[in-house]
């Protein structure tokens, strides 16, 4: 189950290669719940991954306990006529979120469409959707979390405090397993109308079907991280194989086997030219491991 020394390359979006100490695949509930308490028996620096977006390893060599989470499951487990209670596993790709949340009649996360990872990345970050204006911890319940020493403990949504780009998670470091979702009841030809827009406007408007790691930075204030770096002059930049996307500024693309220290060179470069344009500091939101 476990292995050492595995390339994360092929695990992450953005595709730059990265050797892990220590590894492991997941697939069910048991499995993740084991690695996780094996982890932390042993003193690891334990980091969860999905679908590998939103991350970028920022050093050849990862000294962590990477654990991938493909522990895929959805189930209803209340339900009225209006409504229906969720249970969806932390490693469910919000594709297949998506795929059968629509088929079974149930808004509530159909403008994500086209959002990479996993729910519990997108939880994790409170990911967002702006035509409307929705974020994905919006019809939360409850979620099932592990602690430091690898004990299950069940929250309710208030436990997050999910703002902008941010849940607690971020600070206690804990592991979700399992989230309920409160859900509409719909027309699935509605919802799948509704996932076919937000699809067609995500590849309308950000790069589509390359290696990126998805918005590189924070909003500033209401103000669009992609808008600032573009009227800084700074879409095409390159360095090296990492190159700003023409298409939408806040996404750096990796065109090649890219470097990791150029990527560093070329996140300098943004963050310090769009502070002498515009006087503001850029902060990321992709998650970077040092």
């Amino acid at each position: 189950m476990y292995q050492q020394n595995v390339d994360l390359k092929q695990f992450t979006t953005v595709k730059a290669a990265a050797v892990a100490s220590l590894f492991a695949t997941v697939k069910t509930r048991e499995e993740l719940i084991e690695a996780v308490r094996y982890g932390y028996k042993q003193g690891l620096d334990i980091m969860v991954i999905g679908g590998g977006s939103n991350t970028v390893f920022a050093t050849d060599r990862v000294d962590k306990f990477v654990i991938r989470n493909q522990y895929f499951s959805l189930e209803v487990v209340a339900e009225t006529d209006n409504s229906a209670d969720v249970k969806v596993s932390s490693g469910l790709p919000v594709s297949m979120l998506i795929q059968k949340t629509v088929e079974k009649g149930l808004e509530g996360f159909e403008y994500h469409q086209g959002l990479p990872g996993s729910l519990g990345g997108a939880l994790y970050m409170n990911s967002k959707w702006t035509k409307p204006l929705m974020y994905f911890g919006d019809q939360l319940i409850s979620a099932t979390l592990l602690d430091k020493e690898g004990n299950e403990k069940i929250v309710v949504r208030d436990y997050f405090k999910f703002e902008y780009d941010f849940s607690e998670l971020q600070n206690t470091k804990e592991i979700l397993v399992e989230a309920v979702f409160r859900l509409t009841k719909a027309e699935p030809t509605l919802l799948k109308r509704r996932a076919a827009e937000a699809l067609a406007y995500r590849k309308e408007t950000q790069p589509f079907g390359v290696a990126t790691s998805g918005c590189m930075f924070q909003n500033v204030d209401g103000r669009s991280a992609g808008e600032l770096i573009d009227k800084a002059g700074l879409k095409g930049s390159r360095v090296g194989n990492f190159v700003v996307s023409e298409k939408h500024a806040n996404f750096i693309i990796n065109e090649g086997d890219g470097k990791i220290e150029d990527l560093k060179t070329l996140l300098d470069l943004v963050r310090s030219k769009v502070k002498e344009v515009h006087g503001v500091e850029l902060v990321e939101e992709v998650r970077i491991i040092e």
